[in-house]
């Protein structure tokens, strides 16, 4: 085959591509803030200790849809989320303290209000659940443990199949922590 005949294949191939692509119902592909391959969450592939792999799971409840930047579809949300890990054969389950509200005596704190497009807000809090909550019940023994997220992967977010108007969103996860105890 010559390099004409190879060029014009080599078009034609991603032409198919593009027509495959343009054509999948937009109901398969999910909304994102997120681009495909951003490491927004902070991980590093190369860290290591012990592993702790498991679940996260994010819920966000639309709280003012208008309320960030006074753009449409910038929506201001209470993040909900949790996670359940294993460590070893042993699984556990993490969320934080329940919202404190009229029907149930306060318990805990209310959720972090934010704007669902501030990864960086939702990421610190995670972090925080993590370092103060999470690490210190799975390393009880441990005087000052220090961790990473290995790995964030199989990120699955809402899709076009939302009911409008937008009143909540969500995110699921598989991730690695890996602690140095």
């Amino acid at each position: 085959m010559g390099t004409r005949e190879r060029a014009v294949a080599v078009l034609a191939v991603l032409v198919l591509a593009g027509v495959i692509v343009a054509s999948t119902p937009r109901a398969l592909w999910a909304d994102s803030a997120i681009l495909p391959g951003a490491n927004i969450f902070g991980v590093n592939p190369n860290a290591n200790g012990t592993k702790v792999a498991g679940t996260l799971a994010i819920y966000y409840q639309v709280v003012n849809p208008t309320a960030c930047n006074l753009q449409p579809g910038l929506h201001q949300v209470d993040m909900f989320f949790l996670m359940r890990l294993k460590l070893g054969t042993n699984t556990f389950a993490f969320a934080p303290e329940a919202p404190t509200t009229t029907a149930f005596p306060p318990v805990g704190s209310p959720p972090p209000q934010l704007c669902y497009e501030d990864t960086t807000s939702q990421r610190n809090a995670i972090d925080n659940f993590i370092t103060t909550v999470v690490i210190p019940l799975l390393f009880p023994n441990s005087a000052s443990p220090t961790w990473d997220l290995k790995s964030v992967s199989t990120l699955t977010q809402d899709g076009e199949l939302q009911p409008t108007p937008v009143t909540a969103r969500w995110a699921i996860m598989d991730i690695t922590i890996a602690v140095n105890p």
